[in-house]
């Protein structure tokens, strides 16, 4: 049989070896085999014959299989097309059979499978094929439309590469460096349209001038190449955005060609300017990921975020449930840095709002949200997430980890000496499996007493962080711990890693510090209030079997959710209210009626019961003026507009009178999460 009469294969791969080993199987099959190095080979090779299968490599320069298998598309070729590529993630193959791709053959190679898929798609030497058209052309992809800016030092390269570039028709400028080609570029920012640049230039670099031309200008095509081929450069430098990458060995030979695939895939003005609309959108989602949930400075919790792109999908924040010092903190990490993993994270972040106040506990909270990825097939993404629950009046800590590193925990001690305690992380990802027993989980109670000038501090963070440079930093003394207040710790922390070692990945670090005075007592920015001090009454007065100490300008008393433990709670205020401190006009009985209906509620409908969890009562005392803060544990409610007065309902009545007797009562009633204040001020005599 001669070559007119066999079957046809192209076989498309840049690899030599793999080309060969096709080659050699399918020879001895009865097939013609014709082979294709890359793209613009492959769409040659269709424009000149006519083929019955086509083997497509993925990975190749300049442009790579996908867009190859789309053009072919184009031109009307029905050929049953099977991708041969070691990227055999199910989203992978899904993306090729949308691309157009008819089926997958995973590499290392499998003659076996080679010979399913010949069996598959069997060959007819007398099937008849559409008329082929010729590529896609556009004007985008003539070079006398693009103008280059080469940044290069090196003189005798850059004459070798600027003059080639102007032989294939480009308009070039060079320059010698990326702080000179940015402020080139900035001067006339609608000028260029091509950037090509060697990685390694001295003051910013090839990925700094990349980083932020694709940041504001996604319009401007950007290359960079290297003077060896390094896996871990080129996969930065494609991650960060480039349109291309290479080494300066293949530099004539691939550039032309990677400037018109790149050309073709953002063709049309239009489009591209919706990209970059899209990606400023992105960004500002992406800052509304990292955020604080309190709007006054926070001397406990500090975040810091690094994105290594603009869409990077890593999210952080906190959240204050009530005014007694309960706080949630979740950090989520997403795989990729693409627009999709901005939107898991949007999604999750959504989730975590609407449950959150509701499922305070870290463990239950994963579980929640794992069961809601899981529902709605996001798991591929791979989100992982770290929560905690801090509880200061209790100097507890819950924390659970869904594939996060674990947390840090560093005490320092008034020699300045630092003890390191590594809390347990890990855990199955949010969403990949419905077992989500596969989390885990920590408690950790701080101790009530330590040395005088001692200090913790808990570090968390993503994956692109590891704990050991955290301690390096810590121990090197180029951060320190002996601060004022805990801001701006994280990020001076982010600052010395990326100064020493780089980024090769986004990167959130949080802190969450627990300050102590010189008597060991928390550090507020309060005191006692001077006539408590006055009359002698000691700060830590038990009532009960319920210890009670000062917070700030305050009285603090936590007690369980229990009626009997809400009537001792009355009590003790009772007790503290001395009558100088009740505000002149204001009945005591009346007070103490609202205050406790709302340690009723805030045990039956805040706490619902639960006997492990705490209701806190504060009492703050001020010039004409009682407050009175009652803390649960639960999601915190909205005031109505309409709220029946006390005469209203029966005042004999157990129960019930709730809202009614406060508002009654209280010259005002304010809610904050979890917390209810009502407050009571001096009655204004007559004139």
């Amino acid at each position: 049989m001669d070559h007119s009469t066999k079957p046809r294969i192209l076989v498309v791969d840049d690899n030599p070896f793999n080309r060969d080993l096709l080659k050699e199987f399918l020879k001895p099959e009865g097939f013609f085999v014709e082979e294709g190095r890359n793209g613009r080979e492959a769409l040659e090779r269709l424009q000149e014959s006519e083929f019955h299968l086509i083997f497509m490599d993925l990975l190749m320069p300049g442009m790579d299989g996908f867009e190859t298998i789309q053009r072919i598309r184009r031109m009307g070729v029905t050929t049953p097309i099977i991708i041969v590529s070691s990227m055999s993630a199910r989203e992978d193959r899904q993306r090729c059979l949308e691309a157009g791709g008819d089926d997958f053959l995973p590499k290392p190679i499998n003659v076996e499978r080679v010979r399913e898929l010949l069996d598959q798609y069997k060959a007819d030497p007398s099937a008849s094929f559409p008329k082929v058209r010729g590529p896609d052309t556009s004007p985008d992809m003539m070079p006398s439309h693009h103008h280059i800016l080469l940044i290069e030092e090196d003189d005798t390269l850059a004459d070798r590469y600027e003059r080639f570039l102007r032989q294939t028709g480009f308009n070039v400028t060079r320059v010698f460096n990326g702080d000179e080609a940015y402020e080139r570029f900035l001067k006339h920012p609608n000028r260029f349209h091509i950037i090509i640049s060697n990685v390694f230039t001295s003051g910013m670099d090839g990925f700094g001038i990349l980083a932020k031309i694709k940041r504001d200008h996604l319009r401007v095509l950007v290359f960079l190449y290297a003077e060896a081929h390094d896996p871990d450069t080129f996969q930065l430098a494609i991650e960060l955005g480039a349109d291309g990458v290479l080494t300066q060995g293949e530099f004539e030979a691939s550039v032309p060609e990677m400037i018109e695939s790149a050309a073709y895939r953002t063709r049309g003005k239009e489009i591209r300017t919706q990209s970059a609309l899209t990606a400023s959108q992105v960004r500002e989602a992406q800052e509304q990921l990292i955020r604080y949930g309190c709007p006054e400075p926070c001397d406990t919790i500090d975040i810091a975020y690094s994105p290594l792109t603009d869409a990077g999908g890593d999210l952080a924040c906190c959240r204050r449930f009530n005014l007694a010092g309960r706080c949630g903190i979740i950090l989520g990490d997403v795989s990729g840095h693409n627009v999709v993993s901005s939107y898991i994270s949007a999604i999750f972040l959504g989730m975590l709002t609407s449950n959150w106040a509701r499922n305070q506990k870290p463990l239950n909270l994963l579980r929640l949200i794992n069961g809601e990825l899981d529902k709605s097939n996001y798991g591929k993404y791979h989100l992982c997430a770290t929560a905690l629950l801090w509880d200061r009046c209790r100097q507890r800590l819950d924390i659970a980890t869904a594939g996060n590193p674990g947390a840090l925990l560093v005490t320092r001690h008034p020699d300045g000496s630092l003890n390191f305690h590594e809390l347990a992380g890990g855990g199955m990802c949010l969403g990949l499996l419905k077992e989500d027993h596969l989390f885990l989980s920590e408690e950790i109670d701080f101790p009530g007493s330590l040395p005088p000038g001692t200090e913790t501090h808990l570090f968390f963070f993503s994956d692109g962080i590891d704990k050991e440079e955290i301690i390096r930093t810590l121990s090197s003394g180029s951060v320190r711990l002996d601060r004022e207040h805990i801001r701006g710790l994280s990020q001076e922390i982010l600052e010395d890693i990326l100064e020493k070692r780089g980024q090769d990945d986004d990167m959130v670090i949080i802190a969450l510090g627990r300050m102590k005075d010189e008597g060991g007592r928390m550090k507020s920015s309060f005191t006692p209030h001077p006539d408590k001090r006055r009359r002698g009454q000691a700060p830590d007065k038990r009532c009960r079997g319920q210890a009670s100490s000062f917070i700030g300008e305050c009285l603090h008393h936590p007690f369980p959710s229990t009626y009997k433990a809400a009537d001792q709670a009355c009590r003790w205020a009772m007790h503290q209210c001395v009558p100088d401190w009740i505000p002149r006009g204001m009945d005591p009985c009346l007070i103490f009626l609202a205050v406790r209906e709302a340690l009723i509620n805030a045990v039956s409908h805040g706490n619902q019961f639960d006997p492990d969890a705490f209701v806190d009562l504060s009492l703050f005392f001020r010039p004409k003026e009682l407050r009175m803060d009652i803390s649960d544990e639960g999601p915190g409610f909205d005031l109505p507009d309409d709220i029946r007065k006390i005469e209203d309902v029966n005042v004999l009545q157990a129960g019930g009178r709730g809202l009614s007797a406060m508002y009654s009562v209280a010259d005002s009633i304010e809610v904050n999460g979890g917390t209810i204040s009502l407050i009571f001020r001096e009655v204004k005599r007559e004139a």
